[in-house]
């Protein structure tokens, strides 16, 4: 299927989220891409996170916790997000204040899965961080493999690792796509 964003979408879509993310009180941009996504850029831009965080003196349960929401991010674009022949267009900002880090991930989505992320995502954020446990424990212990090999952890790795909500948005990209947002945000005293 042919993904259809030109670039000057893309640097709209960017520059709008970094204009949100400064309305929001994050100062300062750690790291934004976005472009096309591979295994080997997945390693670099997480190794280039991780290593900004030890030089800001940030604990290690924090670092390893936002590594861990980099890496289920990532992968969930690489393995669900639409590609073409041009590659998989993908979103990474990782931005920061003196409480928090947020980091922000997105890509192209089918209109008909909106309904069904909005669900899920929903569900995910009404429950507790205990219920969160809960469920990614039944998911691993009963969770079925999809098509494209996941079992639909992700998502319940993020909310749980970031013991926040899931924020998240859609950006009509026309003939049947979106670009989907997902971001949440870590306390960077509570580790």
């Amino acid at each position: 299927m042919q993904v259809n964003i030109a670039k000057n979408e893309t640097r709209e879509l960017l520059n709008d989220r970094i204009e949100q993310l400064n309305s929001d009180g994050f100062q300062s941009v750690q790291l934004a891409h976005f472009g096309d996504l591979n295994q080997d850029l997945i390693n670099s831009l997480t190794v280039s996170v991780e290593e900004m965080m030890i030089s800001a003196g940030d604990r290690k349960p924090l670092i390893k916790r936002v590594f861990s929401i980099l890496i289920e991010g990532l992968q969930n674009i690489l393995i669900h997000g639409m590609s073409s022949d041009d590659g998989q267009p993908a979103l990474l900002i990782v931005a920061s204040n003196e409480s928090k880090y947020r980091v922000v991930l997105g890509n192209i989505a089918s209109v008909s899965d909106k309904d069904r992320l909005i669900d899920y995502l929903t569900k995910l954020n009404e429950m507790d961080d205990d219920a969160v446990k809960t469920f990614y424990l039944e998911v691993l212990n009963n969770g079925l493999i999809s098509t494209k090999g996941g079992a639909g952890l992700g998502f319940i790795t993020m909310r749980m690792k970031s013991k926040d909500r899931l924020q998240y948005s859609f950006d009509d990209c026309g003939d049947g796509q979106l670009f989907f947002t997902i971001s949440t945000d870590l306390e960077r005293l509570a580790s």
